[in-house]
């Protein structure tokens, strides 16, 4: 499970990492490890925490349902947010005088 899950990698957040692709090879990873008798939530709240760089960090029991785990991140990672973010970065570059356009 775990060499499936280091496949995967881990989520930190940065403007290159695709949300959306993260937690959709997520589910795909945990679609394959079904067990008899476990709650599909239980297996995902068990394995996501390895899967993000920053979930390690909350206090335990802070989670509770799988849905709660999904709403914190992505209110976390809102690409609506990023989007904007990187679309501001963008547009409002400057080239300072001493600079090269490389290192610009």
């Amino acid at each position: 499970m775990f060499q499936m899950l280091q496949k995967v990698g881990q989520f930190s957040g940065l403007p290159i990492e695709d949300l959306r692709l993260h937690l959709r090879v997520f589910l795909d990873v945990c679609d394959s490890l079904r067990q008899q008798g476990v709650p599909e939530d239980a297996l995902k709240l068990k394995l996501f925490p390895y899967s993000l760089a920053w979930l390690n960090a909350l206090p335990s029991g802070t989670v509770a349902s799988w849905n709660e785990l999904c709403q914190r991140f992505l209110l976390r990672y809102n690409p609506s947010n990023m989007n904007a973010k990187l679309r501001n970065d963008i547009t409002s570059f400057r080239q300072s005088e001493d600079d090269t356009l490389y290192e610009a």
